[in-house]
């Protein structure tokens, strides 16, 4: 993947994240630190979130198994988090996104390039 393109994918539920693309590692503890705190249900420890980097395809991946994103409130603060940041990053333009719905799962994609006006 070029360093210019960012993809993230999120699965709810429970939500399953993965970031495909460059990302600050301040980025990745902002989101470890924000995301837990998104959903509509509070994390109770026993499965504590964290991204970790994946090698095959190369990308970040998390998921919170204890949690649930609700269709209405908890997916959006869900996605504020990430998109506020990828904003922080500075770098970050949102060019696209995609959303379907696959067994009894909602799955959303958002496509984000860097350096483009």
């Amino acid at each position: 993947m070029s360093e210019m393109n960012l993809v993230v994918n999120i699965t709810c539920n429970p939500p399953i994240i993965s970031i495909f693309g460059p990302i600050k590692e301040s980025t990745v503890d902002l989101l470890n630190e924000t995301i837990p705190n998104s959903c509509s249900t509070t994390n109770t420890g026993k499965a504590p979130f964290a991204l970790v980097r994946k090698e095959n395809p190369p990308h970040w991946f998390g998921e919170l198994r204890a949690q649930f994103a609700s269709d209405d409130i908890g997916t959006s603060m869900l996605f504020i988090s990430i998109l506020d940041a990828l904003e922080e990053e500075g770098t970050w333009k949102l060019r696209g996104g995609s959303s379907m719905n696959h067994d009894d799962k909602a799955s959303y994609k958002f496509f984000f390039v860097r350096g483009a006006h």
